[in-house]
């Protein structure tokens, strides 16, 4: 990830803006906590956690929660919301997990954030080395379609974009494009088959909260989600 282009310049505006935006609380964090499922008990790995809102949600479930961010700002103010109670650390998701060991992990989540990652197939093979048997990743990331609508130009050609996070603010960010196609081919090449994979719509409350995002993302997604289990050693499919 570039230097300028990371959430850590304006970290303090996103982690207040991402506690009650819509499409933060009423879209994508049910969509990666259903995924998710019975979390109790379970020891998680938050990749990407920025300010800390899906490990305080995984925590008041029940998990136990480690969890990193490359931006040392959205780590303190993670660290502040989940009170001691996670295990939090700055880590550029582009360099190996060498503080997490072998399978130690039952879930990882990763929300919103693998699009940023210039070497996918890397991550995916460490988040599968520090997961133990039986355990899953749970993913979200933005949907193909809605960045190819958005942006034009070939659907099927990967590339690198940088644009506001925010229509209304100069979040400038750097992520990648790539297809559907693609996204799958990356999860089978670090070793995943996808057990799950869902089309978020929003909750019923973001009618009220704002009703122009809920009737765009009632008819098209913006983001999609996956739930990620290893391949077994052998198969072929």
């Amino acid at each position: 990830m570039t230097e300028d282009l990371t959430y850590e310049g304006f970290a303090d505006e996103y982690a207040k803006h991402a506690v009650g935006s819509p499409w933060n609380s009423l879209y994508d964090r049910p969509a990666v906590m259903g995924l998710a499922g019975d979390v109790a008990g379970l020891r998680v790995l938050d990749a990407g956690c920025g300010p800390g809102l899906y490990a305080e949600a995984l925590i008041r479930a029940g998990a136990q929660v480690m969890g990193c961010d490359q931006s040392p700002a959205l780590v303190s103010r993670a660290r502040e919301r989940t009170a001691g109670a996670a295990d939090l650390r700055v880590h550029d998701l582009s360099e190996p997990l060498t503080w997490v060991p072998d399978d130690s992990v039952d879930l990882v989540v990763c929300a919103l954030t693998l699009h940023y990652i210039d070497d996918r197939v890397a991550l995916l093979r460490e988040f599968r080395r520090v997961l133990a048997p039986g355990g899953a990743v749970v993913l979200s990331t933005h949907h193909p379609t809605s960045d190819w609508l958005r942006l034009g130009g070939s659907y099927f050609t990967e590339r690198v974009v940088t644009e506001s996070l925010h229509p209304e603010r100069d979040w400038q960010v750097r992520f990648w494009h790539r297809s559907l196609t693609a996204m799958c081919a990356e999860f089978r090449e670090a070793g995943f088959l996808i057990s799950e994979l869902l089309e978020p719509r929003p909750v019923e409350e973001m009618a009220q909260r704002d009703a122009d995002a809920y009737a765009r993302l009632s008819t098209a997604p913006a983001f999609i989600a996956f739930r990620l289990t290893p391949r077994l050693s052998g198969a072929s499919h």
